[in-house]
């Protein structure tokens, strides 16, 4: 297809870059680009590719908009809280390049439609924040030879390469860099470390970058290479990935990548008990992730981030303060349920003051999966 008079006019200043001309003008708009994720990477990202001149664009993400998003999702607004994200984005793209095809799926990739989806493309853009997700379009990717642009952000800090490998080419993964999927509590989320709303815009930029530099063959970026970035100080680094001539590739998808799950029965046990007031909920986290999330509001949470303890006998003081609050009226043992984001943090809370819970005559049990496995 042609491109249109509207559109030349349009992207006329791309025309007076050198190397850039009405051919890499036309390989933009002839392409398809997938994007997983219209979240703190998939909308800087998009928007660039929309402005760009991408022509066919296809967001996958089942989740809606929320207050706490927009600091870093940048295709929305406070009107749009409630809303579809990719059904907002969708029309931002539109205003953004009239005439282009943006396909907007709102559901969440998955074993059943991956193959499908990465297959149909000319180049994945991963904008997932979870593990499980990225080993899935990795593998999705690996197994229908199609290219992807990969990354991440936490705090200050990002990463981003281009993976390409497949049955045809044995070129570079995601599994020659991590070959195991890390376990989920390994690494903090945002949520509970942060993240800089202009690192992942700067971040979203460099992926739309590696976009066009792919479709165009402008630049010399390479799979395997990657680009290391920090917000404080200004920080760039790049790093060579080579292939693992020992590992084999990606034929299939599998059942464990960890994909979202329903709340644990032993968690729900406790909510419940927490409900009758037989277990006391404390929370551990820090005030910033209370306003993210939290327990169900029929259960009485009572608050204790960790960065208000100082030593041994801030705790103990706490403890011996709830002893009287709560008891198991089936054991008379008193109990407190600990929990925090993900499960990790009360966990390792519950090991170390768990003496001190005794001598208070409390018994601390963690939430399995914290706040965000409910």
């Amino acid at each position: 297809m042609s491109l249109p008079e509207h559109e030349l006019r349009r992207v006329a200043r791309h025309l007076a870059l050198p190397g850039f001309g009405i051919e890499e003008q036309q390989r933009l708009y002839n392409a398809h680009v997938l994007v997983i994720g219209a979240g703190g990477l998939g909308c800087p990202a998009m928007q660039s590719l929309a402005s760009v001149g991408i022509g066919t664009i296809t967001i996958i993400d089942d989740d809606t908009v929320d207050i706490t998003n927009i600091h870093r999702q940048i295709l929305f607004g406070a009107d749009d809280v409630g809303k579809l994200k990719v059904e907002v984005a969708a029309t931002r793209l539109e205003e953004l390049q009239p005439g282009i095809t943006v396909n907007a799926i709102p559901k969440r990739l998955s074993t059943a439609n991956a193959v499908d989806l990465v297959g149909s493309v000319d180049l994945v853009l991963d904008g997932s924040d979870s593990f499980s997700t990225k080993y899935l379009v990795a593998d999705a990717a690996e197994i229908t030879g199609t290219a992807l642009i990969w990354a991440t952000v936490l705090r200050f800090h990002g990463d981003l390469a281009l993976f390409h490998s497949g049955p045809e080419l044995r070129g570079v993964g995601l599994r020659d860099l991590f070959p195991q999927q890390p376990d989920a509590n390994s690494v903090p989320d945002c949520a509970t470390a942060g993240v800089l709303g202009a690192t992942t815009a700067t971040m979203g930029a460099l992926m739309a970058t590696h976009v066009v530099g792919y479709l165009t063959g402008l630049g010399t970026t390479e799979p395997g290479e990657m680009l290391s970035y920090d917000a404080f100080p200004p920080t760039t680094r790049t790093f060579r990935v080579t292939a693992d001539p020992k590992r084999q590739l990606s034929t299939e998808l599998h059942d464990s990548y960890g994909e979202i799950c329903a709340v644990t029965p032993k968690a729900q046990d406790m909510l419940n008990t927490a409900r009758r007031g037989d277990y006391l909920a404390v929370d551990i986290r820090e005030p910033h992730e209370v306003l993210l999330a939290d327990l169900p509001a029929d259960i009485v949470t009572h608050k204790l981030p960790l960065s208000s303890i100082s030593s041994d006998d801030d705790v103990a003081a706490l403890l011996s303060s709830l002893q009287a609050l709560t008891r198991d009226s089936d054991t008379g043992q008193q109990q407190a349920m600990i929990y925090c984001a993900a499960g990790q943090r009360s966990s390792d809370f519950v090991e170390r003051y768990a003496e001190l819970g005794e001598r208070a005559g409390l018994e601390l049990v963690s939430l399995p999966g914290g706040v965000n496995g409910l």
